[in-house]
Parts: structure tokens; sequence; C-alpha cells
């Protein structure tokens, strides 16, 4: 086991400018994840559910900025052996995936890890399940559109998109609401108010959030004809968008 490390970054002086996926965010990556996502282990277990459904046989299982290959893990062990799955992890920071390989050790021989550029270098081949939990955010909007028609043509008809995003409220006066709950939320975890005032300073150009309205048109511009919201809080929300076509296996 790869052992977890807390997430103190934002208690010391932050000079780094705007957040960025390097070694010292990737040491204590997990234990911010599992402080700052709402729900993160029930959205896992809702996402390995919806994975579960949708593979298809011989096939592949994209993850789409896999970080430390937690949720990896857990899909090679809950997918069944005889669907003989290809799991694929893509990420562009060499340092989350040398923390990948540390934690899929062992179960390597299933599983491809891929250091790219999701903006525009990744290639997907003959894929039942893709997987972008909390992914998307990071992509500039202008770019979001190409990456989900990409996404479409390389699903096998039947096959799902699992897509887990922040989001906006849909009335400023709401989204100001969802994000002192979140706030709140953060508080009750151990953060404090400076940590997270820092923190958003950090993410503010780079993190950008679009309402749940407008991630659907996305998706429904990408030719997804299916396409529900599986999960929200406040300002967060899960999207299954299924590409239509009878499925194989």
């Amino acid at each position: 086991m790869v052992p977890k490390q807390k997430d103190t970054l934002f208690k010391k002086p932050w000079t780094q400018g705007t957040f960025e996926f390097n070694e010292p965010v990737v040491r204590v990556f997990d234990d911010m994840l599992e402080r700052s996502v709402p729900f993160y282990k029930e959205c896992q277990q809702m996402v390995i559910d919806l994975a579960l459904h949708f593979a298809q046989k011989n096939s592949a299982v994209y993850d789409l900025g896999c970080s430390t290959g937690t949720l990896l893990r857990l899909l090679v062990k809950e997918i069944p052996a005889d669907l003989k799955i290809r799991f694929v992890g893509l990420d562009n920071s060499e340092a989350m995936l040398k923390k990948a390989r540390a934690k899929l050790k062992g179960h390597l021989k299933h599983c491809e890890l891929v250091a790219a550029d999701l903006e525009s270098d990744f290639e997907l081949a003959d894929a039942s399940v893709v997987i972008m939990n909390y992914t998307l955010q990071f992509i500039p909007p202008k770019r979001r559109a190409a990456m989900l028609k990409k996404i479409y043509r390389g699903l096998r008809p039947g096959g799902g998109l699992i897509l887990i995003e922040k989001v906006q409220g849909n009335s400023d006066g709401l989204n100001d609401l969802f994000v002192e709950r979140y706030h709140a939320y953060k508080r009750s975890r151990g953060y404090s108010k400076l940590e997270i005032a820092k923190k958003r300073e950090a993410l503010e150009k780079v993190l950008i959030p679009l309402k749940p309205g407008k991630n659907r048109d996305l998706l429904a511009g990408a030719e997804f004809r299916q396409v529900d919201i599986f999960f929200k809080w406040f300002n967060f929300a899960g999207f299954l968008a299924v590409k239509p076509g009878k499925r194989r296996g």
C-alpha cells in the first residue's frame, strides 16, 4: 500500500502561482481528494457500478485523468476477469503516473498507464467505458467540445461516458450559496478558511466549472443522445452519456 500523506500545502505560503499537478501536490493528492471532494468514496462506487453495467467483453475501459490510480485499482478488482477488459489510465502528470504505477503494482499486466496531453494528443481505441472524474473542468472550455467528440468516436455503440465535474449554480445567488456550503464542508474536514481561500485563488484560472445545462449541451453536441445526471451535490454533478447503438458482449 502506498502511504498517504496529509494535505497541508496551503498552510504554508503558496509561491507556485496557479495550481498544477506537480510532485508536492501528488504527494498529498489522495488525502486532498478524500477531504476536498464531497461523497468521494460514494461517487467512486457509483462509477464502478456504472462501469460494470457498460463494460463489454474484449473492450477497453479508460480513465482519463487517472491521477494516482485509485479508481483503476478498484475497477481491476471489481470488473470480472472473464470480460477480458483492457484498462487504460491517461494523465499528463508524470508524477501522478509514477504514484499510480506503485499503487497498481501487481495489476499492471491488466493496466496500461499512458502519459498524454488530454487537451490534444490522447487516443481511444475500442472503448466500452470512458471515465472522467474531475478532469474535464481543467480543460480550457473552448477545447471541451472537440475532446468529447473524440471520446464519442472512440466508444463502441452502447458504450458509456461517466463524467463527474464541479459545476456552477444556475443563478448567481444560488451559486454563492452552493460555494459557501462547499467551503463549510471543507472546514468540517479540517481545512482552515485561509487554506480554502488560498487554494481557491490558485485554482481560479485553472479549474473552470460550467453550469449543468452547458455540460449537457456539450455532450449532446458530441452526438450523445442519452444524457442524464446520476449524482448532484450543491456545486458537484455526475453525468452519464451513452453512445447509441447495440452493444457487443
